[in-house]
């Protein structure tokens, strides 16, 4: 798998789970993936695509799963991608990402 294909891999991947947990959503996830999109529209968070891009070179495997949520960081509410990642040697990460900046905040087994 080239890693274009794989991109375009995750990126389907995020892409189909947005829909399909929009389309079974309540109310106050249904507000928070629209926040998100606005937050994404005004440059608050960095789009996907480039989040996938930094944490590639960081961590090797195939994306499975892509989220994004609130949370809490240094006592302020922020934007958090969390990936699934299944690495080369068959092992489940989760990693939790600052979506404002990329940063790797947590790295950890998904068992």
């Amino acid at each position: 798998m080239t890693p274009a294909s794989a991109m375009r891999d995750a990126i389907l991947i995020g892409l189909l789970s947005l829909f399909s947990l929009q389309a079974s959503a309540g109310a106050d996830t249904q507000a928070d993936h629209e926040r998100a999109r606005e937050a994404r529209l005004r440059g608050e968070i960095q789009p996907i695509t480039e989040i996938l891009h930094q944490v590639g070179k960081q961590v090797p495997g195939e994306v499975i799963g892509i989220e994004i949520e609130r949370g809490k960081l240094a006592g302020q509410r922020v934007w958090i991608y969390e990936l699934k990642i299944l690495t080369p040697d068959g092992r489940r990460l989760e990693v939790e990402i600052d979506a404002r900046n990329g940063r790797i905040l947590e790295l950890e087994d998904d068992d």
